[in-house]
């Protein structure tokens, strides 16, 4: 069986020793750059790669950029490469932060053209350690193999396209940030608070339940169904603070039965980046 958006502990468990299953650990911290490599040494899921969110899933801020642009195609083929993955293998990525981090590797190994399945963990960490599993401190060595790269540009858009989407009546742009941050009360992260104009707020713990893992999929087509009307799938627009969350919100769609949701990459932090683009905040409504 392929896995494409989620996969289930208990399946996950099944599969694990498996050569045709490459594991990764997206665990993160924006305000700590060492706890997800701390946090992977101190215990991980038995055969899983550490995958840096800043590192290795992003290439380097610049002055236009939002604080993670795409990751240069090629260097990550190399890497990729070292760690035995060629396109074809089954890939798992889970963390400790409801998918947040997870999504990210999910949506930039579509992006990167990986032809077989890729899924994020439901439930995380937590689901596995729930369901028996057992971590490991030791690393599986790996022979190196050969990944081919075939970039779908097409998964997300340009800041023109978004400041062009901003105020048409069938385009959306759903925003992952936390109601604190979309409405301009106060940003822990960026230095301006706020949100783009027109844009919808969906905070990716909506699509988690009480015990942080993924809404059926009937309940997560009413939520989007009840936010986003009859907009298409190829009108709606993902954002966040730079484009790590907002792949939460696709992942969600996708499971919901609206496929092919597009990515901002810059998101807010790109957006912000220019003092001339409007921002709206909780007292301009």
């Amino acid at each position: 069986m392929i896995y494409k958006t989620i996969i289930k502990a208990e399946d996950l468990i099944n599969i694990l020793d498996s050569d045709d299953v490459v594991l990764f650990d997206a665990r993160c911290d924006i305000k700590d750059t060492s706890y997800g490599i701390d946090a992977y040494n101190d215990g991980h899921i038995p055969n899983a790669i550490f995958i840096d969110i800043d590192n290795d899933m992003a290439g380097a801020k610049r002055p236009s950029t939002g604080r993670h642009p795409l990751p240069d195609p090629e260097k990550l083929a190399e890497k990729l490469s070292q760690w035995g993955v060629d396109n074809n293998k089954q890939i798992i990525v889970y963390d400790d932060a409801g998918g947040a981090f997870a999504g990210r590797v999910w949506w930039i190994m579509r992006w990167m053209g990986h032809k077989g399945g890729v899924a994020i963990l439901d439930g995380g960490l937590s689901g596995f350690l729930g369901s028996g599993g057992k971590l490991v401190t030791n690393q599986k060595s790996r022979d190196r193999s050969h990944y081919e790269y075939d970039c779908k540009n097409e998964m997300h858009v340009s800041i023109e396209e978004v400041i062009s989407a901003q105020y048409k009546v069938d385009t959306a742009l759903v925003d992952a940030r936390s109601k604190e941050r979309f409405l301009g009360i106060k940003d822990p992260v960026d230095p301006v608070a706020g949100h783009v104009p027109g844009a919808l707020s969906q905070p990716l713990g909506n699509n988690l339940t009480n015990k942080g893992y993924f809404k059926s999929p009937e309940e997560l087509k009413l939520i989007y169904s009840k936010l986003l009307g009859d907009i298409q799938a190829d009108k709606i627009i993902s954002m966040c603070g730079s484009g790590i969350t907002a792949c939460h919100n696709i992942i969600a769609m996708e499971i919901a039965g609206i496929k092919n949701v597009r990515l901002y990459v810059g998101s807010w932090s790109e957006w912000i980046a220019d003092p001339q683009r409007p921002i709206a905040k909780i007292d301009d409504n």
